[in-house]
């Protein structure tokens, strides 16, 4: 199995985070279309503190960064909350962007004046998806919490140590394809319930004279 990163060699950390993980990446899969929006708020606050944080840190100390990392936490919270679609096409593209870029070979290591090639490809994957990602977004909301849902649980498996990496992947991946069938279901169940309300609410046409 491979090394963990040093910030999660502690037992306890490594068990609370990896349970937290799963505990979330269950939920979003097999609930996530009605979840979302509150997740959302909490990834705006992460991006946003973290954003803060490091703008803090550059611009002065670590005080002036953690300041900073409350005031980014709230804003990326209100953003995501209100812009929830928009974040959640967004978080879809990044996601499709990270892939790419580590699949090319990306290892973060920019020369000025050059062009990076993993870049460039992973910033175009980004837009793409996330253009088609927020046109369609209602009717895949739950194709996409569903395999956020499946991504964390086997990175919550993987963090326990309890099986193999092989087998955090193959969960994950069959907790996406459940989760992303009981969603679709019943989102479509839901769709017909409210076009059915709608049609018996609609008055009946006039009488022909």
């Amino acid at each position: 199995m491979a090394a963990l990163p040093g910030i999660v060699t502690s037992p306890e950390v490594r068990y609370l985070l990896g349970a937290i993980l799963i505990l979330t990446g269950l939920a979003l899969a097999f609930w996530g279309h009605g979840l979302w929006a509150t997740v959302m708020s909490l990834i705006g606050a992460l991006l946003g503190s973290v954003v803060g944080f490091l703008f803090g840190v550059a611009l002065g100390s670590d005080l002036t960064g953690l300041i900073l990392a409350i005031v980014g936490a709230v804003i990326g919270s209100i953003l995501f909350t209100k812009l929830v679609k928009v974040a959640l096409a967004f978080l879809v593209g990044l996601l499709a962007g990270a892939a790419i870029y580590a699949l090319l070979g990306g290892k973060a290591q920019f020369t000025a004046g050059q062009l990076d090639t993993p870049l460039i490809a992973a910033i175009l994957v980004l837009v793409v998806v996330f253009g088609i990602s927020y046109y369609f977004i209602d009717d895949i909301i739950g194709i996409i919490t569903a395999a956020i849902g499946g991504l964390l649980l086997a990175l919550g498996l993987y963090l326990l140590q309890v099986v193999p990496t092989t087998t955090a992947a193959l969960a994950g991946l069959g907790v996406f394809v459940l989760g992303a069938f009981m969603q679709t279901s019943a989102i479509r169940r839901k769709r017909q319930a409210r076009a059915a309300a709608a049609t018996a609410a609609s008055p009946p046409p006039p009488p022909s004279s």
